[in-house]
């Protein structure tokens, strides 16, 4: 038969292990849930028939057409800056 010490120690040890098994670390519960892939088939310029598959993540498409999009932009103000009005070069 165990002495009351003796139990008290064992209720200590256990009430600790359980409290550590129960709160795992901040880092493990912080991560952030993994991101789907989504894949588009894209032709290949200059043929008829091959493609190519991409695969990104739906916030990489996103970015990816937000990009584009700026880029068209930009080149319609430099176009606009740089036609001048006038004839082709050459007086053709």
């Amino acid at each position: 038969m165990m002495n009351k010490s003796g139990i008290l120690a064992l209720g200590i040890l256990v009430m600790a292990t359980g409290a550590v098994a129960a709160s795992p670390p901040a880092t493990e519960t912080a991560k952030p849930p993994k991101e789907k892939k989504v894949c588009k088939s894209e032709k290949i310029t200059g043929s008829l028939t091959r493609v190519r598959r991409v695969c990104m993540t739906q916030r990489e498409w996103n970015e990816l057409a937000q990009r584009t999009s700026r880029d068209v932009d930009e080149l319609v103000r430099q176009s606009g800056r740089n036609d001048g009005g006038g004839a082709a070069p050459g007086g053709i």
